[in-house]
């Protein structure tokens, strides 16, 4: 009985209570119409956009994917071993480190006579004692992985001092600013820390620092700079250079050259005009009439044949270009003087020298610089028109030096023959066998960095070429017929070589000369490229020398340095061709029929 109801019990309470279903149904009913509320505020949030229900439940779904845990630790990588010099930073570079999420971290640690713990991508530290150091770089991303790598750092001792390229000795005269550059030291190692000046002005020790140094010297007299150069290792190098300040020449002193040249040839031919006239009572006869107008004739003649040479007319050209932008340099200037330092433009806020070329007036002075500026504010365009007056001087005044020296030995030794053409021949080939550009050198380093020094070294080193043209055509021109009947009607050498000879060596010569006046130039812009002209005139030259020692070449400075380049090279060229042209001419094997 008992069990039987037991079981009856048991039946009761599986059988479904009616109560309780009608309050599972009504939550499932709530339930539905909150999903079913859900669904429709999301189709309104997302009106207008298909997309962006789709959006929203992608981004859902990327946020979940987040939420895992990353467990793929960082790789990291302190780079390669590399050597560096005590006393200066060395440089940790972890930034080849890699992670696929981020990583948070770096740390740097390492023995440094103590443990030692640097933090960043990049990091400096500055080993003061020589040895192998391992540095260990531990990365740790944001689950906090973490990987470590190891770099040895080797420091070595800076045994080399810097090297000190100072200005070179320099010639002023009183009143002018000079700026001596040693940007141009270098010291590969550990580099340059510290530039220092020291030179004694009026009685009193003057010190500056910097890689330039810029002073005005109003008090003639000789002053040595002495230029210290340190490096990060703090060793140090010293160099010297003289500075010689003189008066500024009067206009005498400064064109007695020409005006003794000048001079000469007036008085020559004043001297020839009063003999002529005494011995003929008149300056021109009828004969010498004709010879005149059978001269114009053969000019004429010259004239068209040297035309129809295209090259040799071309350089033509380019000469008379040259020598009017010499002649007329102050009127097509647009600085005035541009070597006075009143002229220059400061560096100054809103104006950083050498400038680039610009047709704006300047804000300061009012000058315009077509070409830029250099270093110091001098305006290019004005003195390339100046510094053509120099170069082409240069090049007359040392080609007639070296023509007369040439043109005279030449004509002794090829007329006289015998010991004078032995002695003066081998005093020729002594000067052949010399090099040209060392002897040049020091010459002009023994005389002193002066510009009439300049054309006269350039004038008594490059006559031997010369003595040995005219040498082989006076060989020949002495063998002939008509000067045979000279002497045998009692004419004297020296009557000979002024009316015979010489007028027949006198187009080979001329052709000569026209080359020379091209070795000139270049041989002065030599020079003043390696410090040994003049500063204080104003020359291709010596634009291109101020250029390579401020650092032109390297800062890109094209409009300080290309200018008179071009000019170098077109000036040059333009009188080799009309050489050649007149050699071709003159040359009865070269001339063309």
């Amino acid at each position: 009985m008992s069990k039987e109801r037991r079981l009856q019990g048991e039946s009761e309470r599986t059988q479904p209570n009616p109560s309780c279903n009608l309050a599972i149904a009504l939550a499932l009913l709530l339930s539905a119409i909150a999903l079913l509320t859900g669904l429709l505020s999301c189709g309104q949030a997302g009106e207008g956009n298909e997309s962006g229900f789709i959006g929203s439940s992608s981004t859902y779904a990327f946020e979940l994917s987040n939420l895992a845990q990353d467990t793929e630790p960082p790789i990291a990588d302190a780079g390669e071993d590399f050597v560096s010099y005590a006393g200066i930073e060395a440089i940790l570079n972890g930034s080849a480190s890699t992670d696929n999420v981020g990583i948070v971290t770096y740390t740097w640690t390492f023995d440094d006579q103590g443990l030692k713990t640097l933090t960043g991508v990049l990091a400096a530290y500055v080993f003061q004692l020589p040895g192998n150091y391992t540095v260990t770089l531990n990365v740790t991303d944001l689950e906090g992985n973490w990987d470590t790598d190891l770099v040895v750092v080797s420091i070595v001792p800076d045994t080399t001092p810097p090297e000190v390229r100072g200005a070179y000795n320099t010639t002023l005269y009183v009143g002018y600013t000079w700026t001596f550059n040693a940007s141009r030291s270098f010291d590969v190692e550990t580099g340059i820390s510290n530039f220092t000046w020291n030179f004694t002005y009026a009685g009193a020790n003057i010190t500056r620092y910097g890689p330039a140094l810029t002073w005005k010297f109003n008090i003639k007299g000789e002053y040595v700079l002495n230029l210290t150069v340190t490096n990060g290792a703090g060793l140090s190098n010293t160099t010297s250079l003289l500075v010689t300040v003189d008066e500024k020449p009067t206009w005498l002193e400064k064109h007695w050259i020409g005006l003794l040249i000048g001079l000469a040839i007036a008085g020559l031919a004043s001297l020839y005009l009063l003999i002529k006239y005494r011995r003929d009572k008149t300056l021109f006869t009828q004969a010498e009439i004709e010879k005149v107008q059978l001269r114009i004739k053969d000019a004429k003649k010259f004239w068209r044949t040297f035309r129809s040479n295209r090259l040799g007319f071309a350089g033509f050209l380019a000469l008379v270009v040259f020598l009017a932008i010499a002649l007329l340099a102050p009127v097509l200037s647009t600085v005035g003087s541009p070597n006075y330092y009143q002229n220059y433009e400061e560096t100054r806020p809103g104006w950083d020298n050498p400038k680039p070329p610009s047709l704006d007036p300047s804000p300061f002075t009012g000058f315009v610089h077509p070409l830029g500026t250099d270093y110091i504010g001098r305006d290019i365009y004005s003195m390339l028109l100046y510094g053509a007056r120099a170069s082409l001087l240069v090049g007359f005044a040392a080609t007639l030096i070296s023509i007369a020296v040439g043109v005279t030995v030449g004509l002794v030794s090829g007329y006289f023959g015998r010991v004078s053409d032995e002695i003066l021949m081998r005093f020729t080939d002594y000067f052949l066998v010399l090099p040209w550009f060392p002897l040049v050198i020091v010459i002009m380093t023994v005389l002193g960095p002066k510009f009439e020094f300049v054309i006269l070294t350039i004038g008594i080193t490059s006559w031997p070429s010369t003595a040995r043209i005219v040498r082989s055509q006076v060989l020949t021109v002495k063998e002939r017929a008509f000067i045979e009947r000279s002497r045998a009607i009692g004419a004297g050498d020296l009557y000979i070589i002024r009316k015979h000879v010489f007028p027949n060596v006198l187009p080979l010569v001329f052709a000569n000369t026209v080359l020379l006046i091209s070795t000139a130039i270049f041989t002065e812009a030599f020079l003043d490229f390696f410090g040994l002209g003049d500063p204080t005139v104003i020359s291709w030259g010596i634009m291109l020398e101020a250029a390579y020692e401020n650092g032109a070449f390297d800062s890109g400075a094209w409009w300080w340095t290309l200018p008179p380049s071009l000019a170098i090279i077109v000036c040059v060229l333009s009188f080799s061709l009309v050489g050649y042209a007149l050699d071709d001419i003159f040359n009865p094997r070269l001339r063309k029929r």
